[in-house]
């Protein structure tokens, strides 16, 4: 498996960027290039997977492009630390109550949430310092719930998740169960995740995170849809044009209280 210090050494400079396609097929965000913030944080502005090598590009200089090369293992490295920005999350805490349980479960998951939406060009990532410091994943229309085929492909971190937490695992999948009934099929774009380490929180990276999503479905000209159990977060994604769709989801009955949330299609400008 890599390790972020694997990373490090296999940096590798991309100067010509293009909006679209390569004869790759490497897709490219389309809301600009990402510029620079304080603390030198770079955004992610393509994000593509081979079967086994990913391929990230940050800027992190107006006239540069930085990359990495590496295998699927260095990224499931950064989404471990990750997993500490849910350590409060009120559904997950009910569902992993164990801290430990819940960080080595969590951890599994988000990998296995990451590589099935990385072929999708859905994944953006706020890097430092060589370092993931916050992600946020989408589906594209018609690709949630995930199809029996990428079930299968995540069985072996799904796997991961029920070694972490054995006793806990029919309720995890409950949660999968009920998430697939209640989502909506209107076409839209569907946020998976959005994920921040707790000591980068506070700068403003989720609000930078959550750009380069609704500027695609923009594009598109499609609405967006989530699903959060933080109180918090309704007000955070209200700024986005996000509206309640649902005030009691009934994911984890006996559980704590989850909010659907719409935010209806809208013309690129």
């Amino acid at each position: 498996m890599c390790t972020l210090g694997t990373l490090a050494s296999e940096r590798v400079s991309f100067i010509v960027l293009t909006t679209g396609e390569s004869s790759l097929g490497i897709g490219v965000s389309t809301p600009g290039d990402a510029d620079v913030t304080a603390g030198g944080v770079g955004f992610v502005v393509a994000f593509y997977a081979f079967p086994l090598v990913g391929l990230v590009i940050a800027r992190r200089r107006p006239d540069h492009a930085i990359g990495w090369l590496f295998l699927a293992g260095g990224l499931v490295f950064g989404l471990t630390d990750l997993a500490s920005s849910y350590a409060d999350y009120p559904a997950w805490r009910y569902v992993f109550p164990e801290s430990r349980q819940r960080e080595r479960a969590l951890s599994a998951f988000f990998a296995a949430t990451v590589r099935d939406a990385i072929p999708f060009g859905a994944v953006d990532a706020a890097i430092a310092d060589d370092q993931v410091l916050g992600i946020a994943v989408w589906l594209p229309p018609g690709r949630y719930p995930w199809s029996l085929s990428r079930k299968l492909r995540a069985t072996p971190a799904l796997l991961g998740v029920l070694r972490a937490a054995p006793g806990r695992f029919r309720t995890f999948a409950r949660v999968g169960a009920n998430t697939e009934r209640f989502h909506p099929k209107y076409p839209h774009w569907n946020l998976e995740m959005v994920g921040i380490r707790p000591e980068a929180q506070g700068r403003g990276i989720g609000s930078r995170l959550m750009a380069p999503g609704l500027a695609r479905a923009d594009q598109a000209g499609l609405a967006c849809y989530l699903t959060t159990a933080k109180r918090e977060n309704v007000t955070f994604y209200e700024r986005f044009g996000f509206e309640v769709a649902d005030n009691a989801l009934p994911l984890l009955p006996g559980g704590p209280t989850q909010w659907g949330m719409r935010r209806p299609a809208r013309s690129a400008a």
